[in-house]
């Protein structure tokens, strides 16, 4: 017999000796211990029901993992105050707001779009090529398409948009021409020297122009 059903027995005990007892003392105790019964089954009552709805030991959903997905569509345009990043993303406008959110730092920004079509999206710049306002940094969802707001610390013109970029510019630049095994070694030496009199000052420019008059006088001496 569980506890709540001696309970219950116990209560009609006391309630039958009521309906026998005489005297107002042994009713006034009989009926303190009555409501003392009473009160323990409700006691009983609610930790069942409790158990019963879940509502005792409340348990926190496992929250679902997605798989993340790099952004790889966006570019970039600048103003005097920000540095604009256009991103596509298709259906990011039907998402609640609160599920977008982007992170700036000093020298970068991590966009990551939380459960879009059973996915997360992410767009991570690091080493931007110069500082940035975080606190005023902020952005705006359009349809299939987020603008965010880079904050400017300098209002100066961006010419790339991270260190690496203005990196891999620069070694592009820099690297010597390549020629092909087969060409005409003569082609290879005649686009060096044109590049040295585009680039050159006046006088490298007349000591280029008088050495390809001599190669040419040459030429014509030797027909």
């Amino acid at each position: 017999m569980s506890s709540k059903q001696n309970l219950q027995k116990d209560a009609e005990e006391i309630q039958r000796l009521l309906s026998l007892a005489t005297r107002e003392r042994v009713k006034n105790v009989l009926k303190l211990e009555q409501q003392k019964i009473e009160a323990e089954m409700n006691r009983l009552s609610n930790t069942e029901a409790g158990k019963d709805d879940g509502t005792s030991v409340p348990k926190v959903p496992k929250q679902k993992e997605f798989h993340a997905k790099k952004i790889t569509n966006y570019g970039w345009d600048q103003s005097e105050k920000s540095v604009k990043m256009y991103v596509s993303l298709k259906g990011v406008h039907t998402v609640p707001a609160e599920q977008v959110r982007v992170k700036y730092t000093q020298k970068s920004f991590d966009l990551i779009v939380h459960n879009l079509e059973g996915s997360n999206h992410q767009l991570n710049i690091a080493n931007l090529l110069h500082d940035i306002d975080a606190e005023n940094s902020s952005f705006k969802i359009k349809t299939d398409n987020l603008i965010l707001f880079l904050r400017k610390v300098e209002k100066i013109t961006w010419k790339y948009l991270t260190v690496a970029e203005q990196k891999s510019k620069l070694m592009k630049e820099s690297a010597p021409p390549k020629y092909e095994d087969k060409a005409d070694p003569s082609a290879g030496i005649m686009d060096m020297m044109r590049k040295m009199y585009d680039d050159g000052d006046d006088e490298m420019k007349r000591t280029i122009a008088k050495a390809w008059t001599e190669s040419r006088d040459k030429e014509k001496d030797m027909l």
